[in-house]
């Protein structure tokens, strides 16, 4: 009974970390991408307002264009990043899941020998 236990208290420990990373990526994602896309939007308008009567427009909508294609590869590096530094689902337990096993394995195979 008290395997179970500690069976139990393992995943439980690596929900709360796993649960906690997730939510707090979740929450600056959720923070930066509002943000962006307020100022972005809001910036955009200017710039092609300033350049509306201009021979630059389609420039300046073209370099608005560059700027975003690179602000997200930037975007997209950053998450792959997080996202390979972030913990595996339940390491802890599937660790000592991988030690009982073996020394599961070893007691099976003593037992065949001395049954030999």
């Amino acid at each position: 009974m008290r395997h179970a236990d500690a069976y139990t208290e393992l995943i439980l420990s690596d929900l709360d970390v796993a649960s906690t990373a997730l939510r707090r990526r979740a929450i600056a994602a959720s923070v930066m991408a509002c943000a962006s896309v307020f100022a972005v939007a809001i910036g955009c308008v200017w710039v092609i307002a300033a350049a509306w009567d201009t021979a630059a427009r389609n420039w300046v909508i073209g370099g608005l264009l560059g700027l975003f294609l690179g602000i997200a590869a930037v975007a997209l590096w950053r998450l792959k990043a997080l996202s390979a530094a972030a913990p595996g689902v339940l390491p802890q337990t599937a660790r000592e899941w991988s030690k009982d096993r073996r020394m599961l394995e070893e007691l099976f195979e003593r037992e065949r020998a001395q049954a030999s």
